[in-house]
């Protein structure tokens, strides 16, 4: 009853126009019920799985028809790759199943997804740059994980898209993330190792607005720079609202001309008054030359620094002393940092004035920033300050959603050091935040109380996160969706602990290394130069 009510929502959504699919079967399964979108590859559908109880999902029908075995063989193997993509990666569309229609035209079938294509979402609009990073970042993933490749055969291919454009980027609301941003039809991609075959003239598959230069010359030998090109575009047009080449004509002829010829304005330029940080309107710039060695390598790349200029704009550094922007924060009236944005904090009244430590969220105008607020004798304060500090996440999320968050601070000299704990429940909403943020900002903030005077925050430290330490909780928090409470949430908190005190000498002895390596270094140095430039 409860599945009829959500069809028929679904159904009342999108204004009926009349198609001779709709009210057919397809298979014997899939009831075509709407036409919800159409372009050059297809016609897509919303239709009732009446084997699964009805649930809705997306017919996409294909301009092709099957008519010879090495077609239909190919339409197979495209979407076995296209499944396996949706089934590593949260970021790509699941394909949950194929066939052909009676017309020998091929379909398949995939998740429905209730949101915006990245075209209506940007709506001829610039994003902020907190939206921008989001959408972005999640959509390096998607191709990251297509790059990094399927596996057919035994061996492993890399796939790429060759129609990245903002209709294949869809964005659904979460309610745990804010949003998911999924790519479409990967189904049409090509694996690498068969760009020997038809030439890309006869299969030409791109938007023309979003196609590489040498895509549209024809050339066999594409790689995923081609997609970057593209991705190029979409990043360009994300920050400004416009599409980078301003074009009358929608011919094949003028938009080679563009994409090969023409060099689009700076993102500045652009749009007045756009605020985009040098170094991102370099790396979109970047993805947009026109010749393939001169664009980034990789995707991987475009990641990396996408990360170090999110650091830069979040002004992530120990003397965080600039303004994170020119924009208002609404919290405060001052434009201020996100570490001024700390020093403002006081410490909650319904937390004991106690050496205790508590994760938060520190909401400021580039979004939500994770914190870590701690209570220390005055006396310790200043001791750790500016010194050494390490964090590690050890968890058990097998037998239940759960990790410990450790900040270990160290003061050689003094051969003190101080071990600060929380317990994560990823099953609380809140925490689970948390540990996202983490996993997606790369770093969060130390803050520091006395237990002399907690009503004020005197200082604040930035603490970065290691790359592998980011990857282990996104990892831990896909698992976590799919995971089973094996034991209650005390007894996971006590096999936590045995675990954190049987690394905690492993923890120190690290940091006792890292340490002995810094004082050898600044010892041959001092006599490096003394030795050299003795008077």
């Amino acid at each position: 009853m409860l599945q009829q009510k959500v069809n028929k929502m679904l159904i009342q959504k999108h204004k009926t126009e009349l198609d001779t699919y709709i009210g057919k079967f397809l298979n014997h399964r899939y009831l075509i019920r709407d036409l919800i979108g159409k372009g050059g590859g297809g016609k897509v559908y919303l239709a009732e799985d009446c084997t699964n109880a009805g649930i809705p999902v997306a017919v996409k029908i294909l301009s092709l028809n099957l008519d010879n075995q090495t077609i239909s063989q190919r339409f197979a193997k495209e979407i076995f790759i296209s499944s396996q993509l949706g089934r590593k990666s949260k970021h790509i569309v699941r394909i949950l199943g194929y066939g052909i229609t009676d017309d020998k035209i091929p379909f398949y079938v995939m998740e429905y997804l209730q949101g915006k294509n990245l075209l209506e979402f940007i709506n001829n609009q610039p994003l902020t740059l907190e939206n921008f990073f989001d959408i972005i970042y999640q959509i390096c993933l998607g191709l990251q994980c297509a790059y990094q490749g399927v596996s057919l055969k035994g061996k492993i291919c890399p796939v790429i898209h060759r129609d990245i454009k903002p209709e294949n980027i869809f964005i659904t609301p979460d309610a745990k993330k804010g949003k998911i941003v999924k790519i479409l039809d990967f189904s049409i991609a090509k694996l690498l190792k068969e760009r020997a075959g038809a030439t890309l003239s006869q299969s030409f598959i791109s938007s023309l607005p979003y196609t590489a230069p040498e895509n549209m010359e024809g050339r066999k030998l594409l790689d995923i720079r081609s997609d970057i090109y593209s991705l190029g575009i979409l990043m360009y047009q994300m920050l400004c609202g416009k599409h980078p080449f301003q074009l009358k004509s929608n011919s094949f002829g003028e938009w080679y001309q563009a994409h090969r010829f023409e060099t689009p304005l700076l993102l500045n330029e652009m749009i007045n008054e756009a605020n985009v940080p040098v170094e991102l309107e370099n790396l979109v710039m970047s993805c947009l030359a026109k010749e393939i060695k001169n664009r980034p390598e990789n995707i991987t790349e475009v990641l990396e620094k996408l990360e170090l200029i999110q650091r830069q704009f979040y002004q992530i550094t120990k003397n965080d002393d600039k303004h994170i922007s020119e924009l208002s924060v609404d919290i405060t009236p001052l434009k201020l940092t996100s570490k001024n944005i700390c020093l403002q904090k006081k410490w909650p009244e319904n937390k004991p004035i106690a050496p205790i430590a508590f994760p938060d969220l520190l909401y400021t105008v580039q979004g939500e920033i994770p914190t870590f607020w701690v209570m220390l004798p005055q006396a310790d304060i200043y001791k750790f300050l500016d010194k050494q500090n390490t964090t590690e996440f050890i968890q058990k999320i097998n037998i239940y959603p759960m990790i410990m968050w450790v900040t270990v601070l160290h003061e050689a000299n003094l051969s003190l050091t101080r071990w600060l704990s929380y317990f994560l429940d990823i099953k609380d909403k809140q925490e689970e935040r948390i540990v996202r943020h983490l996993a997606e900002k790369g770093y969060y903030h130390l803050l520091f109380f006395a237990l002399e005077e907690p009503t004020k925050c005197p200082h604040v430290t930035t603490v970065t996160i290691t790359p592998h330490q980011r990857e282990q909780l996104l990892i831990c928090l896909e698992a976590s969706q799919n995971s089973q409470s094996l034991i209650p949430s005390n007894q996971s908190k006590t096999i936590l602990k045995a675990e954190y005190e049987k690394i905690k000498p492993k923890i120190l002895q690290r940091i006792l290394d890292e340490q002995q390596k810094k004082t050898d270094i600044k010892l041959w140095l001092s006599n490096f130069f003394t030795k050299r430039f003795k008077f």
